[in-house]
């Protein structure tokens, strides 16, 4: 709940606002990348520091999968 998406506008790609973590979004993608299995984009590479990308064009059990990873991740980090 503390993590806010941004409002979708016509698009498969989900901008989430990472800054109540304290963690940097490059960090954050190698985190989950390396420990949770799942690959996000960081903000950083696209001038979005502080926010993560998630492309959503997949099967939504592969989307609720990865999101549960994600979950779990960020809750251990806070």
């Amino acid at each position: 709940p503390k993590l806010q998406v941004a409002e979708l506008e016509a698009t498969y790609l989900a901008w989430v606002d990472i800054t109540p973590t304290g963690i940097k979004s490059d960090e954050l993608e190698k985190y989950l990348l390396n420990n949770h299995q799942v690959w996000v984009n960081a903000g950083e590479m696209y001038g979005s520091e502080g926010f993560i990308r998630i492309n959503l064009a997949c099967p939504r059990s592969r989307l609720a999968e990865g999101l549960r990873r994600m979950a779990g991740g960020i809750k251990t980090l806070l």
